[in-house]
């Protein structure tokens, strides 16, 4: 158990201004295209962690680089041209260029940048076999990515905590473009700060990776709701015709992953159950669902393109259609959430010989607006894999939250990136 800080400017720009030198030094070490040294004066936007046992955060500079501190080192990096951190599908395009270094190449280059780090390759995990990902293909066109990953043995290689380190290495350049460490082997010592802002509370039992603030309620209440809404999930999958098991019951939730707060005064939930689909509750009603073999859940994982390779066995229109129908079938109008106008839609892709079968199609607000919602359809099975209804922009789908027995109190707040 840990304690919250209160996050105050004061104690923010120290934290800052104690990782800034980290965060320099390693844009140094793999010579990023970035202005050295990296200053407060780069800084678009920094979130400062709240946690009293150790120092950490998120820096967003204005060129579009990010990092993210913790453990006393930076454990993530993504910069603007990452492609295997691209969430609009629509972008693919940008990323096409031309292979210019080999694949034992960029293996090379991803041990080199262990090294710079100052790991070991044992350390790492990184004395076995990676896991490779090729240049992505469609058509005549590549994106001149490899991705190289080394999983940590004895664990469940599709899991994310399996990871070790994950590098992405541009095929073109030879720079990385995204890297993250999994492991406590590369813990280090906090920076010190002398600022101590004042303790809010105890820290919560779980985190949330949403981007928004989170009040914890009581473990009375989170489990309370969860019994509340699995009777909701059940009608949900039984009318979107998803392959999940009924009834839900307790049994098949994942409780290490539960999560249940307040956003702006909703209870919300995510629930993942024990085969690895998730479902997202908000405003009285389920709004995301993730099959467990979905291609990517947002802020958790992204498969291997080539786990998911098959034929193309129906056309966008009919994907359209499907998710159309399945929403439909879920209570409501297709008109009234805007699924009526047509998608964007990036469908099924060449991979030199293999096809990656899967259909994305994203609802958009005009002027590259909001998300309003999307969905991955698997163009074999011709089944939905995920659908996502944006219920901050669909305000009028609210639905008002169970009543629960028991006790809210809210323990403490804390800001989930």
């Amino acid at each position: 158990m840990f304690e919250l800080f209160q996050v105050t400017a004061e104690y923010s720009n120290a934290v800052l201004l104690a990782i800034m030198p980290h965060v320099s030094d390693f844009a140094k070490r793999l010579d990023l295209p970035i202005p050295q040294p990296v200053t407060i004066a780069q800084v678009q936007r920094f979130g400062c962690s709240p946690r009293s046992d150790h120092i950490g955060g998120g820096v967003f500079l204005t060129n579009g680089h990010r990092f993210s501190f913790d453990r006393g080192r930076v454990m993530l990096y993504r910069s603007p041209r990452s492609y295997f951190s691209l969430q609009d599908p629509d972008r693919i395009p940008e990323f096409y260029g031309t292979v210019k270094i080999t694949k034992k190449q960029a293996l090379q280059i991803a041990h080199e940048v262990i090294k710079k780090l100052g790991y070991t390759d044992a350390m790492l995990h990184a004395d076995r076999p990676p896991e490779i990902t090729e240049p992505p293909r469609s058509g005549k066109n590549v994106v001149p990515r490899f991705r190289i990953r080394w999983v940590k043995p004895d664990e469940r290689p599709r899991e994310s905590s399996a990871t070790s380190i994950d590098l992405e290495v541009d095929a073109s350049t030879g720079q990385i473009q995204m890297m993250s460490l999994h492991t406590t082997n590369t813990w280090r010592p906090d920076p010190k700060i002398d600022v101590h802002p004042p303790v809010i509370g105890k820290g919560p039992q779980t985190t949330y990776r949403g981007g928004r603030k989170i009040l914890p309620v009581s473990a009375a209440y989170s489990n309370a709701f969860l019994v509340a809404i699995l009777p909701q999930l059940s009608d949900y999958i039984k009318k979107a015709g998803f392959s999940v098991r009924l009834p839900v019951t307790t049994n098949d939730v994942d409780m290490a992953r539960y999560i249940c707060g307040l956003v702006d005064s909703d209870p919300m939930a995510v629930v993942y159950l024990k085969n690895g689909a998730r479902f997202n509750y908000h405003h009285g009603q389920v709004t995301a669902f993730y099959a467990d073999d979905a291609y990517r859940i947002p802020g958790d994982k992204q498969g291997r393109v080539e786990d998911f390779y098959g034929k193309d066995n129906m056309s966008a229109k009919e994907a359209t259609s499907l998710v159309r129908e399945i929403v439909k079938r879920l209570g409501y109008s297709a008109k009234l959430l805007h699924l009526d106008e047509p998608p964007q839609v990036a469908p099924p892709r060449k991979y030199g010989t293999n096809l990656f079968a899967r259909y994305f199609l994203i609802w958009q607000e005009p002027n590259q607006g909001a998300f309003r919602a999307s969905a991955e359809v698997d163009a074999t099975t011709k089944r939905l894999k995920a659908l996502y209804i944006n219920h901050r922009a669909n305000t009028n789908i609210w639905r008002a939250p169970p009543q629960i027995d028991a006790p809210m109190t809210v323990e403490n707040d804390y800001w989930a990136d």
